[in-house]
């Protein structure tokens, strides 16, 4: 065997080695899913590896920063009471059949990077999975603009614009306004007094106390973050890890708020 015949046969050792460890990455990263559960709520998971196990691509303190303005926290809630919270809470929007087992809790906030995108990737799941129940939680915490956004997306809701409010401050490249909310609420044909009424009420303070009392419970840092039947996400998460975390949530026997 020749010198050059060596090594071109040493050549395609080495091609074949590495297509099978490129193959071998590629592998563990679809299926090398672990979780640790959450041992104060049964039923409950949070990603030990895999797309969204890390909240490096998040925004905001969320829960970190709770209880440093000397307010008392309430009692944490009962299961049954924390299902509710995240899936049934009156006032917070949502779509798809109620009984559906296959569900999505979204907690996201106006001025969110990461949630513009993820609100896209839920938008497509709902057209293409019209079984899924998608719950959509209103959670500001970046500031005032947030708040308002929040508010007004929650108020719309009483004249049936939810979701078209929230996708508009969601595109928002600013800071957003009264001033901004009023231009909204015309460009979108709805009652621009009706809606401020509505940002103020006791329906919309319940939605987002449901919320961020859920948000809290779950230990959840900021937005945007994401219940997956009883699969805790945070931070940027794929439409094929939120399609593979759906199918292995259908095959438990342990998932919680049945």
């Amino acid at each position: 065997m020749t010198l050059r015949t060596l090594a071109a046969a040493a050549l395609a050792a080495i091609l074949i080695v590495a297509i099978a460890a490129a193959a071998w990455t590629g592998l563990r990263r679809v299926s090398g899913t672990e979780f640790v559960a959450l041992e104060s709520h049964p039923g409950f998971r949070r990603l030990a590896s895999g797309p969204g196990a890390a909240p490096a691509a998040s925004s905001g303190a969320g829960a970190a920063l709770v209880g440093l303005d000397g307010r008392a926290r309430p009692a944490p809630p009962t299961p049954g009471e924390l299902c509710g919270l995240i899936w049934s809470a009156p006032g917070v929007p949502a779509q798809g059949p109620l009984a559906s087992p296959q569900r999505i809790a979204v907690f996201s906030d106006a001025n969110c990077p990461y949630c513009r995108r993820l609100d896209e990737i839920v938008a497509a799941l709902a057209e293409d999975r019209p079984d899924l129940r998608i719950v959509h939680h209103e959670w500001p915490v970046l500031g005032e603009g947030s708040r308002l956004a929040a508010r007004a997306t929650l108020a719309a809701a009483a004249q049936g614009a939810a979701e078209p409010m929230r996708r508009r401050l969601l595109a928002a490249r600013f800071v957003i306004t009264p001033a901004y909310l009023e231009r909204a609420a015309a460009a979108l044909d709805l009652d621009p007094a009706r809606l401020v009424r509505e940002m103020r009420s006791r329906r919309v303070e319940a939605a987002l106390a449901a919320t961020s009392r859920a948000a809290e419970t779950l230990g959840f840092l900021g937005t945007p973050a994401v219940v997956i039947g009883g699969t805790l996400v945070t931070g940027a998460v794929s439409r094929g890890a939120i399609d593979r975390l759906l199918a292995l949530e259908a095959d438990r026997s342990d998932a919680p708020c049945r």
